[in-house]
């Protein structure tokens, strides 16, 4: 009677040729991209890029000017330094006017901290998308079905940055403590990082749930 595990282990072997993911996946490796479409993606990202960093010049919280003594008249002219304009309980805080190219709008301090986080991990995720595109090009080895993903990664990588961003500002701040209490820099830089690191991120959370 002839033994069946032959024949199933050689079934195995060919199933795990074709699976998404495995070692061997030669089928999908050995399709390759039009490099055109690559190069097309690689400039789009480029562009993008350089207009996040734009639009986080542009929002950008500029420090705040104290007025000094030597700002003062001399002699009897002198006065008492104006006190700071504290707003009103229950009153919307006050907006900052902001133009980015032909956009012009007013966006609060907390809504500008928000959307600097969003731009600054969609840098990130854009930067490490167009480094994988150039190598994927130069080892002549970039699937079709990757471009959707290098596509969306920065989309991603903006969300995972605002995750991280409202976890820390949640869980480490105060909810009464204001944006004048924080640094843009050090959540800015996190996010950005997020954006470098997506791929291990999203494991890594996947391997949390």
């Amino acid at each position: 009677m002839p033994n069946p595990e032959p024949a199933e282990s050689s079934r195995n072997k060919s199933r795990t040729k074709t699976q998404p993911g495995s070692t061997s996946y030669a089928f999908y490796q050995a399709q390759t991209t039009n490099p055109i479409i690559v190069v097309a993606v690689i400039l789009l990202l480029t562009m993008e890029s350089w207009l996040m960093v734009y639009s986080m010049i542009k929002l950008w919280p500029s420090p705040a000017i104290q007025q000094s003594a030597v700002d003062q008249p001399a002699g009897d002219e002198l006065t008492a330094p104006s006190q700071p304009d504290v707003p009103e309980e229950g009153s919307q805080p006050p907006l900052n006017h902001v133009e980015i190219l032909f956009w012009d709008f007013e966006i609060s301090d907390e809504g500008r901290l928000f959307v600097l986080v969003l731009l600054a991990g969609a840098f990130g995720g854009a930067v490490i998308t167009v480094r994988d595109l150039a190598s994927g090009m130069k080892d002549a080895n970039l699937p079709p079905r990757a471009i959707g993903w290098y596509i969306m990664r920065p989309l991603v990588a903006s969300g995972l940055g605002l995750g991280f961003y409202l976890v820390i500002r949640g869980g480490f701040f105060s909810p009464q403590a204001d944006v004048e209490q924080t640094s843009p820099f050090s959540f800015v830089g996190l996010a950005t990082l997020v954006g470098f690191f997506t791929d291990q991120a999203v494991k890594k959370l996947a391997e949390i749930a």
